[in-house]
């Protein structure tokens, strides 16, 4: 097997400690390290084992002493069935230092009663691992819900069971009952000599991945789909182009979908690649257009597409920016009723509707008992006022008891509610044509494919 090789500019600082326990719940030894990465690019990965009789939902505190100053995040992970792990990888490119050190994580759950979809991995001949490190496979869905906007994780390990990276396969629109899809994880070429083995299969939620960068001194906030990982982003003085590094870790082409907020109806974009790539025989270098498309949404947001060659890294430059120049007209409400994932225990909502004068979402409900109102919070949907907090009314009285946490806000009623107002520093509407749906992450199998023997074996055991 041959060993990895790196440029002498990276830095790679493998920490492997031993991981404390809360209950049951637990990051086996082995299974949590801190290193940087080929882009040098300091990351977390691990995987959260559930050893519990019954579903949990574990919360993860990361903390990383970078030369005496401690950089902490939380990772709140979605329901883990019963003996069964889940991949957990974080990318912190505010860590600098050259020896930064990866302290203890801090692990809670609660139980859960989320329940198991009937989502597998099909154990047959059509899951191979491939002598180039991919996997491939096929998955069931043997359950009664659709799943949407997925795809298929997992654990990449090598030979000692040392964890190299969390691969994903492909993105899956939509899974009906009953359905067979065949599945591909294509990992980073420079660890695929090193690959031994895939673990921890799971289900998980397509990403809309939000980027915020500085223009003319205040925060201008973009996002964008695609399995090509975007980073670094900053507009020229002009503000009128804007750069960010970008980083195709496969070896297909693959689509880019980003999404401007519109300063002016007069803004034609262009997108340049300024960079390398790999056409399957030769590295190359590129510092060319590329052909994009661009649409205009109902919302009034900016929608640009064009394709990342495979293993392309280096610079994307969107260029056609506009200072506004009041050509733009933001409706005084949109119906987002179709674009917001709510969740109720007693109830219906009927409407959610966006009042961007306002500042606030006005939510329709049909109610008989008393219940609880649930939706997950972004930067492009509603942001609380600078003291974390938002203001609530239900059915026109404020109410103190709303749960704002992990971006969750959760709002009880009364029976015979009608309508929940909340009001926050400011409403941007949601995603217009490429909205997503949260799929939570489940764990689809424990079972690992190891190139060493070929044969299967439970993670318990390891």
């Amino acid at each position: 097997m041959n060993k990895l090789i790196f440029t002498s500019t990276v830095i790679i600082l493998l920490i492997i400690i031993p991981v404390t326990v809360s209950g049951e719940v637990y990051i086996p030894d082995h299974e949590y390290v801190g290193f940087y990465d080929q882009d040098g690019v300091f990351t977390v990965i691990g995987g959260v084992k559930n050893n519990e009789m019954y579903p949990v939902t574990p919360t993860i505190t990361v903390n990383v002493n970078d030369n005496g100053n401690i950089f902490s995040h939380q990772y709140k992970f979605s329901p883990i069935m019963p003996a069964q792990m889940l991949p957990l990888k974080l990318k912190l490119p505010e860590i600098t230092s050259e020896n930064p050190i990866l302290e203890l994580p801090q692990i809670s759950y609660k139980q859960t009663e989320y329940k198991y979809e009937s989502g597998y991995i099909l154990y047959d001949d059509s899951l191979i691992l491939h002598d180039d490190g991919r996997m491939t496979g096929t998955i069931k869905n043997a359950g009664d819900k659709t799943f949407l906007n997925f795809r298929i994780y997992a654990l990449i390990k090598d030979q000692n069971e040392n964890i190299l990276d969390v691969a994903n396969s492909q993105r899956f629109g939509i899974m009906h009952p009953g359905d067979t899809l065949e599945f591909e994880m294509i990992p980073d070429s420079k660890i695929a000599n090193e690959i031994d083995l895939y673990s921890c299969f799971a289900f998980g939620d397509e990403s809309v991945l939000p980027l915020n960068v500085d223009r003319n001194g205040e925060q201008y906030t973009f996002r964008y789909e695609s399995g090509t990982w975007f980073k670094d982003g900053s507009f020229n003085s002009e503000s009128t182009d804007l750069k960010m590094y970008a980083l195709n870790s496969f070896s297909a082409e693959l689509n880019a979908s980003f999404e401007f907020p519109q300063s002016s109806i007069h803004e034609d974009f262009e997108v340049y690649l300024d960079g390398t790539g790999w056409d399957g025989q030769t590295y190359y270098q590129t510092d060319d257009k590329v052909t994009n498309l661009q649409s205009l949404d109902e919302l009034g947001n900016w929608h640009v597409y064009f394709t990342v060659p495979g293993f392309y890294q280096g610079d994307v430059i969107v260029k056609g920016f506009h200072e506004p120049d009041g050509t733009v007209e933001v409706p005084e409400e949109f119906d987002l009723s179709q674009m917001v994932y709510t969740e109720v225990t007693n109830g219906e909502v009927t409407s959610v509707i966006a009042k961007t004068a306002e500042n606030s979402l006005v939510i329709s409900l049909e109610t008989t008992e008393d219940g609880m109102l649930s939706f997950t919070t972004s930067d492009f949907l509603i942001r609380p006022f600078s003291d974390g907090n938002f203001f609530v009314l239900v059915d026109r009285e404020e109410i103190d008891s709303v749960n704002y946490e992990n971006k969750i806000l959760t709002i009880p009623y009364t029976a015979n509610t009608e309508k929940i107002e909340v009001y926050g520093s400011y409403v941007i509407p949601e995603f217009g044509t490429i909205v997503m749906i949260i799929l939570a992450m489940a764990v689809v199998s424990t079972i690992v494919l190891s190139r060493k023997n070929s044969i299967f074996y439970s993670l318990s055991n390891v």
